[in-house]
């Protein structure tokens, strides 16, 4: 399922983008075998196209925690509004039993109450960042956040220092980079098909392990053919026990957001400068460590992982759109 991308050349405007046709569409046609192995379906009209927002330059970690809230806040406010419009028609009904609305305010009501967005991925390649999860949120120390901080890579390749940012995802301590695909997940988990947060957590691991499995390499069809493998934590291993993959999301009202980092070539020593999960002896591994033969990049990954997530999701049909940056609300 690949698109003809279509790329925005220096910021675009939060508003503008959702208003937009920028999008490139790719349609997926699925073998019947690969139906059966869907995790589940689209149960509303808004989640059967899946919009992949690919940001092509790398960026501050916090910027791109501010898109992820702006696009998530985006999808409450809509959320919010419809439950507002429920209560009152369901008030209207029952102190006038014997009334309706006129033919016009039912239009316009209906036309609101249709308005939901699509689902929202958003693909990052990160500036070195230390982030918190909830599980440590309470624990972490000022001695600590400068351990991270002031930690040196054993490449140093980056020119910018790492920096520690606490968040609201689940889980321990994570890092993100440059060589790493982070995406971001936005959407509503009651616009699929029996579909909780712990089979949210299960798509995006089954995600994972199909995009290892299934990335090209070259022209002649060949794939990376990494085997992932699950543990009792989150998260993806390699079959020598290193983990390549963390997982790590966060749910208000059903919506969704965080989500994965795969990594593709980061300099791992970024990440045995801490306690991986909280388990002492958990190691890193990478795409480039597993298949030091192969040159596959992050935006490579970034592309296969949202067309396996449309896969395991369901879901037909991905839009993408290629960014430097994005303007942000204010």
């Amino acid at each position: 399922m690949f698109a003809r991308n279509r790329r925005i050349i220096g910021k675009i405007n939060l508003s503008k983008l959702l208003s937009t046709r920028n999008f490139t569409t790719s349609n997926s046609k699925y073998t019947a075998n690969s139906c059966s192995r869907t995790k589940t379906h689209p149960i509303d009209d808004s989640a059967k196209a899946i919009r992949h927002l690919q940001f092509i330059t790398r960026l501050p970690f916090e910027k791109g925690l501010q898109i992820q809230e702006q696009f998530a806040e985006a999808q409450l406010d809509i959320k919010e509004l419809h439950a507002k419009i429920k209560r009152k028609l369901e008030k209207f009904n029952e102190e006038h039993a014997n009334s309706t609305i006129n033919e016009t305010e039912s239009k316009i009501l209906d036309k609101i109450l249709a308005m939901k967005p699509n689902p929202i991925v958003l693909t990052f390649e990160f500036n070195p960042t230390y982030t918190g999860g909830k599980r440590v949120k309470k624990t972490m120390t000022p001695e600590r956040v400068a351990q991270f901080e002031n930690f040196v890579p054993c490449v140093n390749s980056c020119d910018v220092p790492p920096t520690f940012v606490q968040v609201e995802r689940g889980g321990q301590v994570t890092f993100h980079g440059p060589g790493q695909m982070v995406a971001y997940i936005i959407l509503d988990l009651k616009t699929f098909d029996k579909f909780p947060a712990r089979c949210f957590v299960s798509a995006l691991e089954e995600a994972v392990i199909r995009t290892l499995n299934n990335t090209p390499i070259d022209d002649q069809k060949n794939t990376l053919n990494i085997e992932g493998n699950l543990q009792n934590e989150t998260g993806v291993w390699t079959n020598d026990g290193k983990k390549i993959a963390s997982l790590g999301v966060h749910v208000r009202r059903s919506i969704t957001s965080h989500g994965v980092c795969i990594n593709v070539n980061p300099d791992l020593s970024y990440m045995t400068n801490f306690e991986m999960c909280g388990l002492p002896d958990v190691l890193p591994t990478s795409i480039k460590e597993q298949r030091p033969e192969v040159n596959v990049l992050v935006q490579d990954v970034a592309v296969k992982f949202v067309n396996e997530l449309a896969n395991v999701l369901g879901v037909t049909i991905v839009e993408r759109m290629q960014l430097d940056d994005m303007d942000l609300e204010k």
